[in-house]
């Protein structure tokens, strides 16, 4: 895998504030050309007229005209708005420069960073709600979401973490009632631990973020009415990207699962958070291969200590800007 980004070198942080991307093509969107420019990239053409990258160092961003998707460090990120090509160029929606890339690059240009000492772990489902399922291996996701969970808990609190946990057993607690939970312990991070269902094919791991105002989530391409208003996650919006890369990041790296990428979505159990926040699908139980994995303790044990480095990253960096 490739180094992780931390924050962008003091020159290009430099550069950006002194000559902010021209904005060409629409309103609102920036020519990837003068982000590159700006911050000192270099940019090539990878397919002519169609995928570009812009790397130097420990970077490296791709795009693709047309596309929601970009990579950053070889990580799928979903955007809100889809590349543009016009005129021999490539642009970038100004929304998603701002809060899909430069939280992950440069956090230093957001005011007010976030606390990052009180965990609130969220095992996914429970009770008379067993989540996806493995007919074949007579397996819930309810189940390993809260083992999960537990060890993720213990790992976290060894690091000096305050921690609190939804639920402790199998107990059923609606959506909101967790999100709740996370904000009366005052939590500074929220992570809902799940794994996913599909057809017995499908594999990979994905983190989910809370979704941009005035953008439509992921797995949709056109705006629904419940995309205009702001709602309390998108407080957190820079933070929530910076959070939701490192997990999507440090998991890639211990599964060597697909990349089903950092996406976006207006999941009720974020929504209502005063925390920065994410929700990890950790694989799919539906598929016979990934549910073999589940079985074995090393196995959780390994996706246990990605989501802690993950969480140790983001410490890591919130202690570096807030100078502490």
């Amino acid at each position: 895998m490739s180094k992780r980004p931390g924050t962008i070198p003091g020159i290009m942080l430099l550069a950006i504030l002194l000559f902010p991307p021209l904005f060409a093509a629409a309103p609102g969107y920036i020519g990837l050309s003068d982000i590159a420019d700006d911050l000192d990239l270099d940019f090539e053409w990878t397919e002519a007229d169609r995928e570009a990258r812009l790397s130097r160092g420990w970077v490296r961003l791709d795009f693709k005209a047309s596309s929601r998707i970009m990579e950053l460090n070889g990580v799928k990120v979903f955007l809100g708005d889809p590349i543009i090509f016009s005129e021999g160029h490539l642009y970038l929606s100004v929304d998603d420069w701002k809060y899909s890339i430069q939280p992950i690059l440069m956090p230093r240009v957001f005011p007010d960073p976030p606390g990052y000492r009180r965990v609130v772990i969220d095992a996914g489902h429970g009770g008379a709600d067993p989540g996806g399922q493995n007919q074949r291996f007579g397996l819930d996701e309810k189940d390993f979401a809260l083992a999960v969970s537990r060890s993720v808990a213990q790992r976290l609190k060894e690091e000096g973490f305050e921690v609190r946990l939804t639920r402790t057993g199998d107990q059923f607690i609606e959506l909101e009632e967790r999100t709740v939970i996370a904000n009366q312990a005052k939590a500074d991070i929220f992570l809902s631990i799940h794994f996913n269902a599909a057809r017995e094919s499908v594999r990979g791991v994905e983190t989910f973020i809370y979704t941009l105002q005035n953008d439509p989530s992921s797995a949709r391409s056109s705006l629904d009415p419940v995309d205009r208003p702001k709602y309390p996650a998108n407080a957190n919006d820079p933070w929530n990207a910076l959070l939701g890369y490192y997990l999507q990041s440090e998991i890639l790296g211990a599964t060597r699962l697909p990349d089903r990428g950092l996406k976006r979505a207006r999941f009720t159990v974020l929504e209502g958070l005063n925390s920065p926040g994410a929700l990890l699908e950790l694989g799919f139980i539906s598929n016979n291969q990934t549910a073999l994995l589940l079985k074995k303790s090393e196995y959780r044990a390994r996706l246990s200590e990605a989501v802690v480095n993950a969480v140790l990253k983001y410490r890591r960096a919130l202690v570096r800007i807030r100078n502490e």
